[in-house]
Protein backbone atom coordinates (compact mmCIF):
# COMPACT_ATOMS: atom_id res chain seq x y z
CA UNK A 1 0.00 0.00 0.00
CA UNK A 2 1.15 3.31 -1.08
CA UNK A 3 2.09 6.33 2.44
CA UNK A 4 -0.08 9.20 1.83
CA UNK A 5 0.39 12.85 4.27
CA UNK A 6 -2.35 15.27 5.08
CA UNK A 7 -0.30 18.52 6.54
CA UNK A 8 -3.22 20.63 7.69
CA UNK A 9 -2.24 23.91 9.41
CA UNK A 10 -4.49 25.03 12.32
CA UNK A 11 -6.26 28.07 13.07
CA UNK A 12 -6.26 29.89 9.74
CA UNK A 13 -8.05 33.34 10.25
CA UNK A 14 -6.47 33.69 13.84
CA UNK A 15 -4.18 36.84 12.77
CA UNK A 16 -2.68 38.14 10.18
CA UNK A 17 0.33 36.08 11.22
CA UNK A 18 -1.16 32.90 10.95
CA UNK A 19 -2.76 33.46 7.43
CA UNK A 20 0.65 34.84 6.07
CA UNK A 21 2.43 31.82 7.59
CA UNK A 22 -0.64 29.74 5.93
CA UNK A 23 0.17 31.21 1.92
CA UNK A 24 4.22 30.70 2.53
CA UNK A 25 4.06 27.14 4.50
CA UNK A 26 1.52 26.15 0.80
CA UNK A 27 3.71 27.75 -1.23
CA UNK A 28 6.89 27.07 -0.33
CA UNK A 29 6.80 24.14 2.02
CA UNK A 30 5.22 20.89 2.00
CA UNK A 31 1.79 22.22 3.42
CA UNK A 32 -1.25 20.83 1.79
CA UNK A 33 -4.40 22.00 4.25
CA UNK A 34 -6.01 24.30 6.60
CA UNK A 35 -9.05 24.60 8.78
CA UNK A 36 -10.40 27.69 9.07
CA UNK A 37 -11.89 29.40 12.17
CA UNK A 38 -15.19 31.28 11.08
CA UNK A 39 -14.89 33.44 14.29
CA UNK A 40 -10.90 34.17 13.64
CA UNK A 41 -9.97 37.88 14.28
CA UNK A 42 -8.40 37.88 10.73
CA UNK A 43 -11.25 35.69 9.44
CA UNK A 44 -11.89 38.19 6.30
CA UNK A 45 -8.45 38.41 5.12
CA UNK A 46 -8.23 34.29 5.53
CA UNK A 47 -10.98 34.49 2.77
CA UNK A 48 -9.54 37.39 0.70
CA UNK A 49 -6.26 34.52 0.38
CA UNK A 50 -8.33 31.67 -0.32
CA UNK A 51 -8.20 32.66 -4.69
CA UNK A 52 -4.25 33.16 -4.21
CA UNK A 53 -3.66 29.42 -3.04
CA UNK A 54 -5.32 27.68 -5.28
CA UNK A 55 -4.81 23.65 -4.48
CA UNK A 56 -5.06 24.15 -0.96
CA UNK A 57 -7.63 21.90 0.89
CA UNK A 58 -9.65 24.43 3.67
CA UNK A 59 -11.65 22.65 6.40
CA UNK A 60 -13.29 24.19 9.14
CA UNK A 61 -11.82 24.39 12.88
CA UNK A 62 -15.08 23.90 15.05
CA UNK A 63 -14.58 26.17 18.14
CA UNK A 64 -16.20 26.17 21.63
CA UNK A 65 -13.16 27.83 23.68
CA UNK A 66 -10.72 31.43 23.33
CA UNK A 67 -12.80 32.28 20.53
CA UNK A 68 -15.95 34.88 20.00
CA UNK A 69 -19.18 32.41 19.48
CA UNK A 70 -20.67 33.43 16.29
CA UNK A 71 -24.47 33.18 17.75
CA UNK A 72 -25.42 35.98 20.23
CA UNK A 73 -24.38 34.88 23.55
CA UNK A 74 -28.27 34.75 24.90
CA UNK A 75 -28.74 31.91 21.98
CA UNK A 76 -26.13 29.80 23.88
CA UNK A 77 -26.13 30.31 27.20
CA UNK A 78 -25.33 26.95 28.35
CA UNK A 79 -21.55 27.90 26.46
CA UNK A 80 -21.02 31.07 27.23
CA UNK A 81 -19.83 33.24 30.50
CA UNK A 82 -21.74 36.02 31.61
CA UNK A 83 -19.30 38.16 29.55
CA UNK A 84 -20.33 36.17 26.32
CA UNK A 85 -17.33 34.76 26.18
CA UNK A 86 -16.70 30.90 25.70
CA UNK A 87 -16.20 29.24 28.43
CA UNK A 88 -12.22 27.90 29.00
CA UNK A 89 -11.46 24.76 27.49
CA UNK A 90 -11.57 22.58 30.44
CA UNK A 91 -14.71 24.02 32.45
CA UNK A 92 -16.35 24.08 28.29
CA UNK A 93 -15.67 19.85 28.08
CA UNK A 94 -16.51 19.14 31.32
CA UNK A 95 -19.48 21.11 30.82
CA UNK A 96 -20.38 18.61 27.66
CA UNK A 97 -20.19 15.88 29.51
CA UNK A 98 -22.37 16.98 32.37
CA UNK A 99 -25.14 18.96 31.05
CA UNK A 100 -27.27 18.00 28.05
CA UNK A 101 -28.29 21.33 26.86
CA UNK A 102 -24.60 22.12 25.79
CA UNK A 103 -24.79 19.50 23.11
CA UNK A 104 -27.82 21.27 21.29
CA UNK A 105 -25.93 24.41 22.11
CA UNK A 106 -23.39 23.20 20.33
CA UNK A 107 -24.88 21.60 17.49
CA UNK A 108 -26.24 25.35 16.57
CA UNK A 109 -23.25 27.25 17.42
CA UNK A 110 -21.01 25.15 14.68
CA UNK A 111 -23.90 25.32 12.22
CA UNK A 112 -23.89 28.77 12.66
CA UNK A 113 -19.78 28.20 12.03
CA UNK A 114 -20.23 26.46 8.98
CA UNK A 115 -22.76 28.28 7.38
CA UNK A 116 -20.61 31.65 8.28
CA UNK A 117 -18.08 29.91 6.25
CA UNK A 118 -20.03 28.65 2.87
CA UNK A 119 -21.89 32.21 3.15
CA UNK A 120 -17.95 33.46 1.59
CA UNK A 121 -17.78 30.48 -1.25
CA UNK A 122 -16.15 28.09 0.50
CA UNK A 123 -17.40 24.84 0.74
CA UNK A 124 -15.43 22.99 3.78
CA UNK A 125 -13.32 19.58 2.81
CA UNK A 126 -12.78 18.12 6.47
CA UNK A 127 -13.83 18.86 10.11
CA UNK A 128 -11.32 19.19 12.87
CA UNK A 129 -11.55 21.47 16.32
CA UNK A 130 -10.16 23.89 18.78
CA UNK A 131 -8.48 21.67 20.85
CA UNK A 132 -10.46 19.23 19.51
CA UNK A 133 -13.37 19.63 20.81
CA UNK A 134 -14.79 18.42 17.92
CA UNK A 135 -13.89 14.39 18.83
CA UNK A 136 -15.17 14.84 22.30
CA UNK A 137 -17.58 12.15 23.12
CA UNK A 138 -20.45 13.79 24.01
CA UNK A 139 -20.66 15.76 20.78
CA UNK A 140 -19.90 12.81 17.77
CA UNK A 141 -23.37 12.68 16.95
CA UNK A 142 -23.59 16.54 16.61
CA UNK A 143 -20.81 16.12 13.95
CA UNK A 144 -22.21 13.41 12.02
CA UNK A 145 -25.08 15.34 11.62
CA UNK A 146 -23.26 18.43 10.70
CA UNK A 147 -21.48 16.82 7.99
CA UNK A 148 -24.76 14.69 6.60
CA UNK A 149 -26.39 18.14 6.56
CA UNK A 150 -23.47 20.23 4.45
CA UNK A 151 -22.27 17.06 2.29
CA UNK A 152 -18.62 17.27 3.98
CA UNK A 153 -16.99 13.55 4.30
CA UNK A 154 -14.19 14.08 5.89
CA UNK A 155 -12.74 14.51 9.76
CA UNK A 156 -9.24 14.54 11.42
CA UNK A 157 -9.30 11.62 14.06
CA UNK A 158 -7.50 12.48 16.69
CA UNK A 159 -5.42 9.77 17.97
CA UNK A 160 -1.33 9.76 17.55
CA UNK A 161 0.20 6.11 18.59
CA UNK A 162 1.21 5.71 21.68
CA UNK A 163 4.84 4.58 20.73
CA UNK A 164 5.44 7.97 18.58
CA UNK A 165 7.28 9.86 21.89
CA UNK A 166 9.16 12.33 20.70
CA UNK A 167 12.36 13.34 22.74
CA UNK A 168 11.61 16.47 25.22
CA UNK A 169 7.52 15.60 25.41
CA UNK A 170 6.71 16.03 28.80
CA UNK A 171 4.84 13.85 31.32
CA UNK A 172 1.81 16.10 31.26
CA UNK A 173 1.72 16.45 27.29
CA UNK A 174 2.23 12.49 27.37
CA UNK A 175 -0.98 11.77 29.96
CA UNK A 176 -2.69 14.94 27.75
CA UNK A 177 -2.03 12.85 24.35
CA UNK A 178 -2.89 9.46 26.55
CA UNK A 179 -6.26 11.22 27.82
CA UNK A 180 -7.00 12.57 23.56
CA UNK A 181 -6.92 8.97 22.58
CA UNK A 182 -8.88 7.13 25.15
CA UNK A 183 -11.68 9.79 24.70
CA UNK A 184 -11.52 10.20 20.59
CA UNK A 185 -12.25 5.88 20.56
CA UNK A 186 -16.13 6.71 21.05
CA UNK A 187 -15.89 9.04 18.14
CA UNK A 188 -13.84 6.38 15.75
CA UNK A 189 -16.21 3.80 16.44
CA UNK A 190 -19.56 6.89 15.79
CA UNK A 191 -17.54 7.61 12.93
CA UNK A 192 -16.56 4.88 11.01
CA UNK A 193 -19.37 3.98 8.08
CA UNK A 194 -20.51 7.85 8.05
CA UNK A 195 -16.91 9.75 7.71
CA UNK A 196 -13.36 9.21 6.44
CA UNK A 197 -10.43 9.86 8.85
CA UNK A 198 -6.85 9.20 7.98
CA UNK A 199 -5.69 6.36 9.86
CA UNK A 200 -2.84 7.72 11.30
CA UNK A 201 -2.27 11.47 13.17
CA UNK A 202 0.69 12.81 14.41
CA UNK A 203 1.78 16.67 15.57
CA UNK A 204 0.17 16.49 19.29
CA UNK A 205 3.00 15.47 21.01
CA UNK A 206 5.13 18.43 18.94
CA UNK A 207 2.21 21.14 19.22
CA UNK A 208 3.57 24.41 18.67
CA UNK A 209 7.35 23.16 18.92
CA UNK A 210 7.40 21.64 15.48
CA UNK A 211 11.19 21.06 13.97
CA UNK A 212 12.83 19.95 10.77
CA UNK A 213 14.23 16.72 12.41
CA UNK A 214 10.59 16.08 13.55
CA UNK A 215 8.70 16.24 10.56
CA UNK A 216 11.47 13.70 8.64
CA UNK A 217 10.97 11.40 11.61
CA UNK A 218 7.69 11.67 10.82
CA UNK A 219 7.59 11.29 7.48
CA UNK A 220 10.01 7.78 7.59
CA UNK A 221 7.92 6.85 10.58
CA UNK A 222 4.29 7.06 8.83
CA UNK A 223 2.70 3.48 7.76
CA UNK A 224 1.14 2.44 4.74
CA UNK A 225 -2.13 4.54 4.33
CA UNK A 226 -3.18 8.15 4.94
CA UNK A 227 -1.74 10.14 8.11
CA UNK A 228 -2.33 13.45 8.74
CA UNK A 229 0.27 16.15 10.76
CA UNK A 230 -0.90 19.27 12.51
CA UNK A 231 0.64 22.08 12.35
CA UNK A 232 0.62 25.67 13.48
CA UNK A 233 2.20 28.19 11.50
CA UNK A 234 2.59 31.74 11.25
CA UNK A 235 5.09 34.48 10.17
CA UNK A 236 5.82 35.39 13.89
CA UNK A 237 5.36 34.49 17.32
CA UNK A 238 3.51 37.44 18.03
CA UNK A 239 0.07 37.26 19.65
CA UNK A 240 -3.03 39.13 20.43
CA UNK A 241 -3.83 39.64 23.95
CA UNK A 242 -6.25 36.94 25.23
CA UNK A 243 -4.61 34.62 22.10
CA UNK A 244 -1.40 33.72 24.17
CA UNK A 245 -0.64 30.04 23.28
CA UNK A 246 3.44 30.23 23.54
CA UNK A 247 3.48 28.65 20.48
CA UNK A 248 6.53 28.82 18.07
CA UNK A 249 4.23 29.79 15.22
CA UNK A 250 7.39 30.77 13.46
CA UNK A 251 9.12 27.51 13.98
CA UNK A 252 6.44 26.01 12.67
CA UNK A 253 6.82 27.16 9.41
CA UNK A 254 10.40 26.83 9.22
CA UNK A 255 9.68 23.25 9.05
CA UNK A 256 7.37 22.74 7.15
CA UNK A 257 9.17 25.36 4.58
CA UNK A 258 12.59 23.57 5.40
CA UNK A 259 11.37 20.83 2.46
CA UNK A 260 10.38 21.48 -1.38
CA UNK A 261 6.97 19.80 -2.12
CA UNK A 262 8.56 17.15 -4.58
CA UNK A 263 11.78 16.59 -3.27
CA UNK A 264 10.39 15.67 -0.21
CA UNK A 265 7.74 13.00 -1.82
CA UNK A 266 10.67 11.61 -3.64
CA UNK A 267 13.23 11.23 -0.92
CA UNK A 268 10.81 9.86 1.65
CA UNK A 269 8.48 8.04 -0.74
CA UNK A 270 5.37 9.69 0.45
CA UNK A 271 2.68 11.47 -1.42
CA UNK A 272 1.46 14.70 -0.17
CA UNK A 273 -2.91 14.89 -0.49
CA UNK A 274 -5.63 17.09 1.01
CA UNK A 275 -8.73 15.53 2.92
CA UNK A 276 -10.38 15.15 -0.11
CA UNK A 277 -7.24 13.91 -2.19
CA UNK A 278 -8.01 10.58 -1.32
CA UNK A 279 -10.80 7.22 -0.82
CA UNK A 280 -11.06 4.63 2.30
Amino acid sequence: MDRFLIVNADDFGRSEAVNAGVAEAFRKGILTSTSIVATGPAFASAIALVPQLEGLGIGIHLVLDEYQPVLPPSEITSLVTKSGRFRSRGRQFAKLAADPRTRDDAFREWDAQISKVLACGIKPGHIDGHGHCHAHPRVTETVVALAERYGIAHVRMPVEPVAWRPEGISAPRFASKLALNFASLRSRRLWRGHLSFPQYFYGFSDGGRLTGSAVRRIAQAAPPGVSELMVHVGTSNDEQPGFETGYDWAGDLGAVTAFDRAAFEKQFGIRLITHIGWRP
